[in-house]
């Protein structure tokens, strides 16, 4: 007789060595960019942040008495023309995100320590988490 043999395999659906390998080499060259994305997002929301936080502050009950007008009006406006720039500027780098922030606290701060502090952010820089500090306050 005849004899026929049938061999059958699983290979359908699995992945080559080289598919795997191609795989991971994909995964950590997107890993980096990744990261660097959530960097620019985190310094990105820092400044949103620190925008808000000193709009808020200049307006507290407490501060808004204390302020002299030509300083409210200097900070105000720099506020207006970072919050108007990251409106235009979403996608901007890391680094241009932190040079904004370093610009308005170098309006802000001045002003925030004249009056004596008690004001969030006045405590110098933020740490690295993006959000103004609360040194000072209380």
């Amino acid at each position: 007789g005849k004899e026929n043999k049938i061999t059958t395999t699983n290979d359908k659906g699995r992945l080559s060595q080289e598919e795997i390998e191609r795989m991971v080499e994909e995964a950590e060259k997107y890993r980096a960019e990744d990261d660097a994305n959530k960097n620019r997002i985190e310094a990105k929301n820092g400044l949103e942040n620190y925008c808000y936080s000193l709009k808020s502050s200049i307006d507290t009950e407490e501060v808004k008495d204390k302020i002299p007008a030509d300083d409210k009006k200097k900070l105000t406006d720099a506020i207006d023309e970072t919050t108007k720039w990251l409106d235009m500027n979403q996608t901007a780098e890391k680094e241009e995100f932190e040079e904004k922030q370093k610009k308005l606290e170098g309006i802000a701060l001045p002003i925030l320590q004249s009056m004596g502090g008690g004001v969030p952010g006045a405590g110098g820089m933020p740490d690295m988490g993006g959000t103004p500090d609360m040194g000072g306050a209380g």
